[in-house]
């Protein structure tokens, strides 16, 4: 936040001619100024020493500042360059081939492959130690929840562009913990992957309806409310949502913890707010007036 001043260009009493001076400021405007972001190349030098001492006795000893090395990434790109390719990329959803024109207005020539090799290097460098860091810290929770959705990967090595892959989805639960969300790519749909990527996990795992998930060993799994939900939405008839008379429509009054929703979604219009009063409101008042959990058991 900066501030600018509206001054006058003669600062002159239109009354008597006197001379003017300061009594105070008042605020008059607030705008929003872009900055454009500009390109500059440092050039970094290691500076050598010596020892004196060593030299005298014919054994000199040589060294050089950061030994010589300018930072630890891949490539001639800084830290900032790398991260700002990357927020387009997977942010903003901008592909390589439009990001290179862009960096040729800055006058700037970096290539596609140049760019990808820096996301890649870079990741597998400084992203795979959180990635596993965090994949452990998820493993000691007390509970999970996943999903899986498919996925074309064009120019995959010994795969066709129009062969389904799947990307996982682990999300730690709404616990006192910081929350966890981590990806994972498998090719296949095997119930495989998630067994292998739960492996040493002993929590609640919350999921669709989906089979593979039963090959996770030693958890107790629990449904997913939203899944139950959208198979009685979709049963409703268009038009038929007040018609009691709709078995589907029957089922979703059947069950209290959707009309619950409602009503806090009416009374709060934040994710943060609806989301505090859905766990502590919502399934305690659905445990202490049924004596059971909020969560189903998959058998």
């Amino acid at each position: 936040m900066t501030k600018e001043y509206l001054n006058l260009e003669e600062k002159k009493c239109p009354v008597c001619g006197a001379g003017l001076v300061s009594i105070g400021e008042e605020f008059v405007r607030r705008e929003l100024v872009f900055i454009p972001a500009q390109l500059k190349v440092v050039k970094y030098y290691s500076i050598s020493y010596s020892c004196p001492e060593c030299k005298r006795k014919d054994f000199p000893t040589i060294k050089k500042g950061k030994d010589g090395k300018a930072h630890m990434l891949y490539g001639m790109a800084s830290e900032g360059t790398v991260a700002w390719v990357m927020y387009q990329k997977f942010c903003n959803s901008l592909p390589y081939y439009r990001q290179e024109k862009d960096w040729e207005q800055y006058g700037a020539s970096i290539t596609q492959a140049t760019m990808a090799n820096w996301v890649i290097r870079n990741s597998e460098a400084f992203f795979h130690p959180m990635y596993k860091y965090f994949h452990r810290k998820l493993l000691e929770r007390g509970f999970v929840m996943a999903n899986e959705t498919p996925l074309q990967v064009l120019h995959e090595a010994g795969r066709r562009a129009q062969t389904k892959s799947y990307m996982w989805l682990f999300r730690s639960g709404e616990d006192d913990g910081p929350p966890i969300i981590l990806y994972k790519y498998s090719e296949t749909r095997s119930g495989n992957t998630v067994a292998e990527f739960l492996d040493g996990f002993h929590g609640y795992l919350m999921c669709d309806g989906y089979s593979g998930y039963n090959k996770v060993p030693d958890i107790k799994r629990t449904a997913c409310w939203a899944h139950i939900r959208r198979y009685l939405t979709d049963a409703v008839p268009q038009g038929k949502k007040l018609d009691y008379n709709q078995p589907a429509v029957q089922g979703i009054l059947y069950i209290e913890l959707f009309r619950l929703e409602e009503d806090i979604k009416a009374k709060h219009t934040t994710f943060d707010a609806v989301r505090t009063h859905n766990f502590a409101y919502v399934f305690k008042h659905i445990s202490e007036k049924t004596g059971c959990s909020a969560t189903a058991r998959i058998e």
